[in-house]
């Protein structure tokens, strides 16, 4: 601590070990204006001119006289100013900075040294300023951030631009920060674009209005868990002249009812809103309470009140106080993640009547015994079968255990396809388990509208429809007489099904370039692709791969951002020169990747100076095939890409570039990643043939035609050709790369008894 001279009063200097030199160099600057040596830092000491007198002794014998002369000198209140910024700058560093300042004698040399050394020169900062900003122009909040996490991390990404110099108006924080935050937040956004002037519109008027929308949610998400989700399912049973509140789970706890009986006899039940139920002789429900009820409504004559704790309605301290409640089925006595709710329960066609309630369980014997019946279940979390003949492209690898009704757990052995015939056609039922001993089949209701079927009940029967249209229904389940839905599905045979499993999976990973098998099975299975058989998995080692794809691990990275439509980002990077020409010529190709569905396009140039020509053709082809215009360009800083002409028709489009640091090729990552894939690709297919180098044009040109067309892990359950293009591709033409192959003369060009076909 450094104490104050003329200010009256004491500033403590904050103390700066080497990081965050911005922010350290602003409090400091403040703390010297307010000891008024700011200006000694800033300017320095300047030497003024004074006047000194001389002796001027003249000639001899004659008398000296005293001369006025002018003199550079530092005035002593300077010396003291000079002083005392020095003494607080020292006393501001750590013992380990202090010797970068030890020998200077002035505030302005050691403030100075510490700006050159922490804050750099122009060209370092300019290289601070471009990362700063990338980070400003891609950030994003995130659906788990909290609302003032991502607020404080958005401005210190702000104060960082201002503090490297970068002019940030209002206007252009406010519109980052609206098109920034999440989903949540997307209602009071359009309220504030569609209402708001954003070029007025303050920043901390925007912050004030997310906030309290924000809080509003909060109360709203508070009130919705305080509610519960028993009396959202709670429902009534009438019989008898009684009424009973049920909920989930009253069979296991049949304390939890709420009744009385007024003073002519007639029962009746308080709901969960406080309100009561009178069960006249008529049968009508009246929502009112008389006073009569009132009366005997409790042996204390009065109303019971809500408890906070289990949302119900009885006198005294709840037997619920201080125990944990599950977030999930909403109980008291566990938590989430003990919850019984988490494990996989088979629910299966038998009841049982109790004296809560009616309970459905799975069980082991059931009434009806054919392979073909199927029961449609709304509590059974996955399709289950115990016929292991009906399933086709079984995984052994999953493994589970089935909780069955009775509390027996079943050890699922695989999950298969079941391959069915309707009148519309095939279809495939995916993700059913196998599960040994189960008695009956089960198809999950929950399952098939995850995958996009809808399933109505109503009129004693249960509706299949093929898509949220409701127009063509798939099958009509007409309720049984134990109140079970029985459908009858007639599987295929055996031999059908089997008949296509005879196709070759080396020809097939030939045939795909040297695609590994993960990818090829998950195209099989998908179906991305039409033509593709069932292939099995090869243990052995393909000698083409092993040599053209060997590589080391790839380093980890954090997600970036994806484009939300094509072309609204491309990613392109130049490869060569190659060591030799090919057949055109040509010594080094270019890739265009569409960072939307990761789409790839090559050209093949002689020299660097095409490439501007190249990308104009691109640009021009792209758009008038999609439809959508290219917004943005990411490449590395090479001359081809920054050339003036370049930059001009860019500018002139309106398209936005997006250049990597230098060195950094990390920055422009997919098109690096891509051209190394299409030359391990080409490399893979020519040394397995033992091709010549000199055909390596057309070997990557193949290469990025089968990747369009193959299975990628950027593109969720599509092809890149698919995505782009909305066409699902098909690939019954493929053929090995490179295979022999007979060409057909036609007729005009052979004699009678010519060959018909050349090799």
């Amino acid at each position: 601590m450094v104490g104050s001279g003329s200010s009256g009063g004491d500033l403590r200097t904050p103390q700066f070990d080497g990081a965050n030199y911005d922010f350290w160099a602003v409090k400091m600057e403040t703390i010297l204006i307010a000891h008024d040596l700011w200006d000694v830092v800033e300017v320095g000491v300047q030497p003024q001119s004074v006047l000194k007198e001389e002796e001027d002794s003249g000639g001899e014998g004659s008398e000296a006289e005293q001369v006025l002369v002018e003199a550079p000198a530092i005035s002593r209140e300077d010396k003291i100013k000079n002083a005392k910024a020095l003494s607080l700058i020292q006393g501001a560093l750590t013992d380990e900075l202090f010797p970068r300042i030890r020998n200077e004698k002035t505030a302005k040399g050691a403030w100075d040294t510490l700006r050159r050394e922490f804050r750099g020169d122009k060209k370092v900062r300019a290289v601070k300023l471009q990362a700063v900003r990338a980070d400003f122009e891609y950030m994003r909040m995130t659906d788990g951030e909290s609302l003032d996490s991502y607020l404080a991390r958005f401005f210190g990404t702000v104060n960082n631009l201002k503090s490297l110099g970068e002019d940030v108006s209002e206007t252009r924080i406010v519109q980052k920060l609206l098109m920034s935050l999440s989903r949540k937040y997307k209602s009071i956004v359009s309220i504030i674009e569609e209402t708001r002037d954003l070029d007025v519109l303050r920043v901390k008027e925007v912050i004030a209005s997310v906030k309290v929308y924000n809080k509003r949610e909060d109360l709203h998400d508070e009130r919705d868990k305080v509610a519960g989700t028993e009396r959202a399912f709670s429902s009534l049973k009438v019989g008898n002249n009684q009424v009973h509140g049920t909920h989930k789970g009253s069979q296991s706890r049949p304390n939890q009812k709420w009744q009385g009986q007024d003073k002519k006899g007639s029962n009746w039940s308080q709901n969960n809103n406080g309100s009561s139920w009178n069960n006249n002789p008529g049968g009508n429900w009246n929502n009112s309470f008389n006073s009569q009820n009132k009366q005997g409504s409790s042996s204390q004559g009065s109303v019971k009140p809500q408890c906070q704790v289990c949302q119900k309605y009885h006198f005294g301290v709840c037997r619920h106080k201080g125990k944990p409640r599950c977030g999930k089925c909403n109980r008291f006595g566990h938590t989430a993640k003990d919850c019984e709710g988490n494990k996989q329960v088979a629910n299966c066609a038998k009841e049982e009547e109790v004296t809560t309630g009616t309970m459905f369980y799975a069980c082991h014997s059931a009434s009806v015994k054919n392979g073909s019946v199927w029961f449609v279940d709304s509590a059974c979390s996955n399709h289950m079968t115990s016929q292991e003949s009906v399933l086709i492209n079984i995984d052994r690898t999953v493994t589970c255990k089935v909780k069955m009704g009775t509390g027996d757990l079943v050890q699922a052995t695989g999950k298969g396809t079941l391959v069915v015939e309707t009148q519309h056609g095939r279809r495939y039922i995916h993700e059913v388990l196998l599960v040994l001993g189960l008695d009956e089949n089960l198809l999950s209701v929950g399952q098939m509208m995850k995958h996009g079927y809808y399933v109505p009940f109503g009129g004693n029967m249960a509706i299949i429809f093929d898509d949220g249209s409701l127009n063509n229904v798939v099958a009509k389940v007409v309720m049984g007489g134990n109140r079970c839905f029985p459908l009858s599905l007639e599987s295929m045979t055996p031999v059908a099904r089997r008949a296509s499993v005879t196709e070759d999976s080396w020809i097939w990973h030939r045939s795909l370039g040297h695609l590994n098998f993960v990818s090829m099975k998950k195209m099989q299975q998908m179906e991305m692709v039409t033509g593709l058989p069932v292939l099995t998995k090869m243990k052995d080692v393909c000698e083409g791969c092993v040599s053209g794809k060997h590589h080391r691990e790839k380093f980890d990275k954090e997600g970036a951002w994806r484009a939300s439509c094509p072309l609204e980002l491309v990613h392109t990077d130049l490869c060569g020169p190659m060591q030799n020409e090919s057949i055109g010529g040509n010594r080094y190709f270019i890739t265009f990747i569409d960072d939307f569905s990761r789409m790839c396009w090559v050209y093949f140039l002689r020299n660097k100076s095409n490439t501007f020509n190249v990308f104009k053709q691109f640009k021009a082809f792209v758009e008038l095939q999609s439809g959508f215009s290219l917004k943005k360009l990411r490449s590395d800083r090479g001359g081809e890409y920054t050339s003036h002409e370049f930059q001009e028709f860019c500018a002139s489009m309106g398209m936005e570039r997006q250049l990597s640091i230098a060195y950094s090729p990390q920055q422009n990552g997919v098109a690096e990643r891509r051209n190394r894939t299409i030359c391990e690709m080409a490399r893979s297919m020519m040394i397995e043939k033992g091709i010549p180098v000199i055909f390596w044009a057309e070997a990557v040109s193949t290469a990025v035609y089968l990747q369009n067309r193959c299975f990628t892990t950027s593109v969720s359950s599509k092809t890149p050709f698919e995505a782009f293009t909305k066409r699902k591709p098909g690939i019954k033409h493929l053929k090995v790369f490179s295979c022999i192959c007979y060409t057909h003369v036609p007729a005009p060009l052979r004699q009678k008894f010519d060959d018909k076909a050349r090799k």
